[in-house]
């Protein structure tokens, strides 16, 4: 890791795109002529057959960051199984900036990022704070697609439940 440090000194990053599930096969191919490549992975828990499971996942699925010398090694990347292109804007391969990539790093252990935990629990009691729906009571159901959007039971009528789906950011725990 220090040698490919001072290797790859000065150097910019690069955004390569992948065939879809190669990502690992290009890191290992590029790792063989590039100074550095960074693959982040997600740590998340799920449940697959009614049990807990911890799953690693890409956390930018078909890409993998690349520190190299554009003007050397740019046609060898193109060429390389498993990629479709190095990211470009106007037909120019796109930099990254070098903070970009010390912010991922630095969220996660040794290129694992893990999930914030989620501060809702199922069946917790919440309270819509803006939109349609504001100053209505719920019932957390789930999250969705991460913590970013939620499921809720809202109790429209009697003992019927209707089931909403809003940005997280727009819920509160009620006490």
């Amino acid at each position: 890791m220090e040698s490919e440090q001072l290797e790859s000194k000065g150097l910019p990053w690069y955004l390569v795109r992948t065939k879809q599930y190669k990502e690992r096969l290009v890191e290992n191919k590029l790792s063989e002529f590039v100074p550095a490549t960074f693959f982040p992975l997600l740590r998340s828990t799920g449940f697959r057959f009614g049990h807990a499971t911890e799953t690693l996942t890409p956390l930018f699925p078909c890409y993998i960051f690349a520190r190299f010398d554009l003007l050397s090694t740019y046609y060898r990347i193109q060429h390389t199984a498993g990629v479709i292109q190095v990211v470009c804007a106007g037909g120019e391969p796109s930099e990254v900036e070098e903070a970009i990539v010390e912010e991922i790093r630095n969220r996660g252990t040794n290129g694992i990022v893990e999930r914030p935990k989620e501060s809702y629990q199922q069946g917790q009691r919440v309270q819509v704070q803006n939109g349609p729906f504001s100053g209505l009571n719920a019932i957390f159901e789930r999250y969705l697609s991460g913590a970013e959007r939620v499921a809720l039971l809202l109790n429209a009528v009697d003992t019927a439940n209707i089931r909403v789906i809003l940005p997280s950011a727009r819920i509160a725990a009620v006490d």
